[in-house]
């Protein structure tokens, strides 16, 4: 029986990172996925992912975006990897609109630097846009697009370097947990730790279901477009974007990687379908997933074509409030939870690891956890 400091169960973004962080503060570490490394089964591929400190979901998400942003260049100077492409980022909608104030007062709260921009400064600068009068622009020129396959192998690649074990394709058979410690069941095999932190994302109830967490699987998928002038869709000259105006409810990230501009829309305007486990979101692709998207790309972007160029499969676990869990359950005292991230998880990912394993080797963290805390739901 193999004992370690910290075991990792999933090794997504959430415990890649976790993994990462545990290991370079000298822990013992194993780290289990099910899956292999950087797969296209869960909620962190799809190669970009917005970066934004404008987090209008509320100031508890402050701390933890801004430890994010330190640790995502501090992940590119260790590993030597570019994984953030700076693009400047855009929220779009009404003066009033419930987006608009809330980037506004975010970024008052946060100390994020932003500009304001009226309809006519924001089709002067993003003529790609094609704003409603009554639009305005908060753009935060520090946002951008994260590489959420570099980012995780990056992490990997440093847990693997400080001396963590990782494994792959492995299957947790059985999770047991007291106070003493957890005791993980891979087939025939049993191995202990002091703290198991809990990162499997849409598999997350099936470690733990004896917690009852309130959690539900919703797919979401990934739509690609492209224009006669894919210059003008960069980096450079286009930003990520959340916009929201009208019965216009979307979101996007520039060309990075040569598939073109990635869109999705809100589930005010699409349906997206529950699911009664993530092993059921392994279907094709179809027009219920790609027709709301491509209706938005065709009212908002008249430079794009407004078909699909690609898509592929992806899914959230969201938790009844939209806020993320992370903690450590009153009734588990030895796993730390790390999951519900709601569909906008990814830029803080770095952060969760490293505030995970802060619980794991700690008990506690430097950062409010009280808004996140898996006891919230109640018995």
């Amino acid at each position: 029986m193999t004992s370690y400091d910290v075991a990792v169960l999933g090794l997504g973004a959430m415990g890649a990172a976790a993994a990462w962080r545990a290991a370079a503060r000298g822990a013992s570490v194993i780290g289990i996925e099910q899956f292999t490394p950087a797969h296209a089964r869960g909620s962190s591929h799809g190669g970009s992912r917005i970066f934004r400190k404008t987090v209008f979901e509320g100031i508890d998400y402050v701390p933890v975006v801004n430890r994010a942003e330190s640790l995502w260049a501090q992940l590119e100077r260790d590993s030597g990897a570019t994984v953030f492409h700076r693009s400047g980022g855009l929220c779009v909608g009404a003066a009033d609109g419930e987006l608009v104030r809330d980037a506004v007062r975010c970024a008052e709260e946060g100390d994020v630097d932003i500009e304001l921009l009226d309809a006519a400064a924001l089709a002067d600068r993003y003529p790609q846009f094609a704003v409603a009068p009554g639009d305005v622009g908060v753009f935060e020129p520090g946002a951008g697009a994260l590489d959420p396959e570099g980012c995780i192998r990056a992490a990997l690649g440093l847990a693997k370097a400080a001396g963590a074990e990782l494994r792959f394709e492995t299957q947790v058979t059985g999770l047991q947990y007291d106070d003493s410690g957890v005791r993980i069941a891979v087939g025939a095999e049993t191995i202990t730790a002091r703290r198991a932190i809990v990162a499997t994302g849409a598999w997350f109830t099936d470690l733990v279901p004896d917690l009852a967490l309130p959690l539900r699987v919703q797919r979401s998928p990934l739509v690609w477009f492209t224009g006669a002038d894919r210059a003008a869709y960069g980096p450079g000259r286009f930003p990520t974007f959340i916009w929201e105006s009208g019965d216009l409810d979307g979101w996007g990230i520039p060309d990075v990687d040569g598939r073109g501009v990635k869109v999705g829309v809100g589930s005010s305007v699409a349906f997206k379908p529950w699911l009664e486990h993530a092993s059921d979101n392994d279907y094709p692709i179809g027009p219920v997933d790609t027709d709301p998207v491509e209706a938005f790309v065709r009212r908002a972007f008249p430079g794009l074509e407004p078909v699909a160029a690609a898509a592929t499969p992806c899914m959230n676990s969201k938790s009844p409030d939209q806020d993320f869990v992370i903690g450590i359950p009153a009734a588990a005292p030895s796993l730390v939870l790390a999951g519900g991230f709601s569909g906008h998880g990814f830029k803080h990912s770095a952060a969760v690891g490293d505030i995970t394993v802060d619980l794991a080797l700690e008990g506690t963290s430097d950062i409010a956890l009280g808004r996140f805390s898996p006891d919230r739901f109640g018995a």
